[in-house]
């Protein structure tokens, strides 16, 4: 069959044609394996014939005046590596080997880089819907003074513009006039926390081997008695599942999400994955009805958005676009140290392919469509595979297509969609909460 597929759940069978985003319910794959009940098949449903030879078209949609107008006008956002040093040595993290290196020295951002960059997204963000500075590291409260500086700078350079801001943090150094600075400013705030005080201590621990769990709890604990409005609002937790999905993990994280503390996407390092304890493993078989968990079962529910979207859209395009709605150098630019722009902070900064710029000269168009070309070319396999419509692949993932991604992409969409088709689709309620999801 071609852009389309069978999907098995545990009530139904159902046939997805990926070509015109459709489905149908059948009675067994013999609906479609057999000759005459096929015709059938396809006269009733008023279904296209998915035996028939057809192939997406993989475009870019963004022609260069429009980027250039995009570059010079909707920025949206920009996130600043302060400094590559940290006070933690997280066994996962993806900067181990830079800090196990004794020939690399790690480097700080100088405020003129830093200055630069503000510079290029308040100049041109002003006919964006978000204008968003983002503080990163290593640790960025290890450079708590230039983060002072730069909104310093954005409050006396640019008094009539207020941009977001956010921090990526262990929480380790948010002592008590820290957490005044970031409550008063109102810095977004996303935690690296494990969770539970066992899954905390066994990865996350400073130079010396020590556990950092009392101490970021602690600060938390504080943080929430000084303004638990602000901490319900604006503190979210990044959480690495490398002990599976266990329920003592999903349950710790439940009491948080009704506490009211937000939650963002739980996630592994692709780092960590190759170096992480095996006995880890132990839960990973483990069953885990997410409906139990609030945190989960919404999280879940987010990712059903795309289908809804997609079902619920005037008009079927034939076409997939590279890196989904993501414009390279407009949705979330990363200023490295020495001032290279990144198409953003997940990508693997030592690929050529993924630097589109400089703070000294802004983005360079002629580096968007280097990547956008190679884009086009890694994708080629993709014009004939049904799950290319919904699949996670980014920009970030292009060096890294291979059969076993693809495949774990494609089951992944299975999955997903056997659940949309199943529970959502047929569910008034569930269809209207869905709708109404922000992912911005």
């Amino acid at each position: 069959m071609y852009l389309s597929k069978i999907i098995k759940t545990n009530s139904n069978i159902y046939v997805y044609d990926a070509l015109n985003n459709n489905f149908a319910t059948i009675n067994s794959e013999e609906d479609i394996l057999d000759d005459n009940k096929y015709t059938d098949f396809l006269i009733n449903n008023n279904f296209r014939d998915i035996k028939e030879s057809c192939e997406f078209e993989v475009i870019y949609p963004y022609s260069g005046e429009e980027l250039n107008n995009m570059y010079t006008s909707k920025i949206k956002s920009m996130t600043l590596a302060l400094t590559e040093q940290c006070n933690l040595r997280c066994k996962y993290c993806g900067y181990i080997p830079k800090y196990m290196d004794e020939n690399y020295k790690l480097k700080s951002m100088p405020k003129e880089v830093a200055f630069k960059a503000i510079d290029i997204l308040m100049k041109n963000s002003h006919e964006s819907e978000l204008c968003h500075l983002g503080f990163y590291g290593g640790e960025p409260l290890l450079r708590l003074d230039l983060i002072k500086e730069c909104i310093n700078y954005i409050s006396n350079k640019y008094p009539f513009r207020k941009p977001s801001y956010n921090m990526v943090t262990n929480a380790v150094l948010l002592d008590d006039k820290t957490s005044d600075f970031i409550i008063e400013n109102d810095i977004k705030l996303n935690i690296s926390f494990d969770g539970p005080k066992d899954y905390q201590n066994k990865y996350r621990v400073d130079c010396s081997g020590n556990s950092s769990h009392e101490r970021v709890y602690k600060n938390l604990e504080a943080l929430y008695r000084k303004d638990p409005n602000f901490f319900r609002e604006s503190v979210t937790y990044n959480v690495v599942m490398f002990n599976g999905a266990s329920n003592d993990l999903f349950e710790s994280i439940d009491n948080l999400w009704k506490a009211n503390v937000n939650m963002i996407e739980l996630l592994p390092t692709e780092h960590f994955m190759n170096v992480r304890d095996k006995s880890d493993e132990i839960n990973k078989n483990e069953k885990i009805d997410l409906k139990t968990y609030d945190f989960a079962y919404k999280n879940m529910l987010k990712g059903m958005k795309k289908y809804y979207n997609s079902f619920s859209a005037p008009a079927c395009s034939n076409c997939i676009l590279p890196g989904g709605f993501c414009v390279p150098g407009v949705r979330k630019d990363f200023v490295t140290t020495d001032g290279k722009i990144l198409v953003c902070e997940k990508v693997d900064e030592t690929k050529e392919i993924f630097e589109i710029g400089d703070v000294y000269n802004g983005i360079d168009i002629n580096k968007i469509h280097q990547l956008v070309d190679e884009t086009l070319r890694s994708l080629e396999k993709c014009k004939y595979c049904w799950a290319a419509k919904f699949c996670k692949l980014c920009f970030k993932d292009i060096l890294n297509i291979n059969d076993d991604f693809c495949e774990k992409s494609r089951k992944s969409v299975e999955n997903e969609l056997g659940y949309y088709l199943d529970y959502v689709n047929n569910d008034r309620d569930l269809v209207n909460y869905v709708a109404n999801i922000s992912l911005t």
